[in-house]
């Protein structure tokens, strides 16, 4: 076992994104905790003390919001305008871990 030099952040949707999937085109049932069932894990560098943790989402919250968005519909022409760091807070709920350990005896690969 090796602790791993990064934090976990888990970001489950909120209602407004919900009402976005719901405005699509071909919008199905969805529902928060439908959407929340497997929740997307991204690793983020380390952080020394919890008022760091926004400071380091800050830098990353794009990338996060245009993944989460382009998991659900890949057309971006669809994609909500306003992605500022403001409304991703308003359309997750992000959780942080600061203590990540890799369990697995193999190297750690990375899928492109």
């Amino acid at each position: 076992m090796s602790e791993v030099n990064r934090c976990v952040v888990i970001a489950r949707v909120k209602q407004p994104f919900i009402d976005w999937l719901k405005s699509l085109p071909d919008s199905t049932d969805v529902t928060i905790d439908k959407v929340n069932v497997d929740s997307a894990a991204y690793l983020l560098p380390e952080y020394e003390e919890t008022g760091h943790s926004l400071n380091i989402l800050e830098h990353y919250f794009d990338i996060i919001f245009e993944e989460q968005l382009e998991s659900w519909w890949t057309n971006e022409k669809d994609w909500p305008k306003n992605r500022d760091f403001k409304t991703f807070l308003k359309w997750f709920d992000v959780k942080f871990h600061s203590l990540v350990f890799d369990l697995v005896d193999a190297p750690l690969e990375t899928c492109d």
